[in-house]
């Protein structure tokens, strides 16, 4: 019997060298939670974080982050991405992230504890690598900026922050689908396309937001 037989699954397939925090192919994401060991002291690890987290509704406490910490390969980044990816529950193939990991691991505990968090707390997971994350890392950055910045992007906003905040400002006044209505009537432009090009964008939303109110 050929070696290549003797595995579960077909060893000739393309396979990831290093987990990537930021990978979206929802195929490899499948595979990486299809194929994750999780040792009794990784299971324990899991157990500790979703119970904290459930609690934290009923029990409100200043905690605000976990810290995870270990050598080159031992597998920082397959945990903290599929923490994200559990708590979120997000879309793999049809299944949700969490039952998909639930299943994987096979621990009850972390079954239901992910079952309840997916049920009462809704979380959007913003996964990022800082070391390798380009368009949104410039400067003198602190990483609460960086951090802001993939938040407001993952939502759906601008990511300069002065463009964000504005549309911030227009959500919460209702003005916001009026401003994108007359920018693409001035400009013949999609707004969520163009504010990405910040130096232009800054002056045209002043444009745009003179003709919406000049007394402004």
């Amino acid at each position: 019997m050929p070696i290549k037989e003797l595995f579960a699954k077909k060893v000739s397939r393309p396979i990831e060298e290093v987990i990537k925090v930021d990978q979206t192919d929802k195929q490899i994401i499948s595979d990486e939670i299809e194929e994750y060991e999780a040792t009794d002291s990784i299971k324990r690890h899991f157990t500790d974080v979703l119970e904290r987290y459930a609690e934290t509704p009923n029990k409100p406490h200043e905690g605000i982050a976990v810290w995870v910490s270990g050598f080159f390969g031992s597998g920082k980044s397959s945990y903290a991405k599929l923490l994200g990816l559990s708590l979120q529950n997000q879309d793999i193939l049809g299944t949700g992230a969490a039952d998909r990991f639930a299943t994987r691991v096979g621990d009850n505990k972390i079954q239901v504890l992910l079952k309840k968090i997916t049920e009462q707390i809704p979380t959007t997971a913003v996964i990022f690598d800082v070391s390798t994350d380009r368009g949104i890392r410039s400067g003198n950055q602190t990483l609460t900026e960086i951090m802001y910045r993939l938040f407001l992007r993952e939502l759906g906003y601008a990511r300069d922050l002065d463009l964000a905040e504005l549309e911030i400002t227009l959500e919460g006044e209702g003005k916001l689908d009026a401003f994108t209505k007359a920018y693409q009537a001035m400009f013949k432009k999609d707004w969520d396309r163009e504010k990405e090009k910040v130096a232009f964008a800054i002056a045209a939303a002043s444009q745009v937001m003179n003709k919406l109110d000049p007394q402004r």
